[in-house]
């Protein structure tokens, strides 16, 4: 997590290797019905990382609902766009975001998911 922030006790937490390779991880701190907190981190290439920032800087402030609603498409808009063989990248944030707000909607419904130890 060097130069990322940490959020030392996430409400929701996934990581995700994704085809290519890359693993990457969102941590999510919730106030309320609204994501107050973010910690993205990958071990991929800037693409990846620019796509697992961008992930976490649209959620801030969105209920889990409206976390689902972010897609690839915007978080490619969000970076300033993608080369095509990279869209996967902004693909993969999304699937990692998802699963976070999933950790967190099970949590909440008393489901006890497993924690993630951070890398």
């Amino acid at each position: 997590y060097w130069l990322n922030p940490h959020v030392a006790e996430p409400d929701g937490e996934a990581r995700v290797v994704g085809t290519c390779g890359d693993v990457m991880e969102i941590r999510l701190k919730f106030k309320g019905e609204r994501m107050v907190e973010g910690s993205p981190w990958t071990n991929g290439c800037a693409h990846s990382f620019n796509c697992v920032w961008a992930a976490v800087d649209l959620s801030k402030g969105k209920s889990p609902e409206e976390i689902l609603d972010i897609d690839p498409a915007m978080i490619r808009e969000a970076v300033g766009g993608l080369p095509r063989d990279r869209w996967h990248c902004a693909a993969l944030a999304a699937e990692t975001l998802h699963a976070a707000v999933d950790h967190y909607m099970k949590a909440v419904s008393g489901e006890n998911p497993p924690r993630h130890e951070p890398r």
